[in-house]
């Protein structure tokens, strides 16, 4: 097995917080806002960095017509990502993340790493 290199420090690649929505519940990023089904809304204002961006793993399923769409790519589409600013941890904000009343589950994404070359 050849070990992994770790990114190098000045890398402008971001570690963000991976989270899936619970069933019924979606992201308008034109307002910041979760809405759910039920017409309830959550706004995560406090508790995170300013330039925090909110995004979906999948755009194009999250902008779909749900009713065209198969059970995985419904399943598909509640995959989210937070990407803090520079310099922030991930970890640091996962139980502000979990607390949301949108979320199921949050997690930090894995470290992403290179594989070693060898010449």
């Amino acid at each position: 097995m050849i070990p992994a290199v770790h990114l190098p420090a000045n890398s402008k690649i971001k570690t963000p917080v991976d989270l899936k929505l619970k069933p019924g519940w979606r992201y308008e990023p034109s307002q910041r806002v979760f809405i759910s089904d039920d017409g309830e809304k959550f706004t995560p204002t406090g508790g995170l960095p300013k330039k925090t961006r909110i995004v979906y793993k999948v755009p194009s399923l999250a902008q779909a017509d749900e009713a065209g769409l198969s059970e995985s790519e419904k399943d598909l589409r509640r995959y989210m990502q937070v990407i803090l600013p520079e310099g922030e941890s991930p970890a640091e904000y996962l139980n502000v993340i979990r607390d949301w009343d949108c979320v199921e589950e949050a997690q930090t994404a894995p470290e992403i790493s290179l594989p070693q070359q060898f010449f």
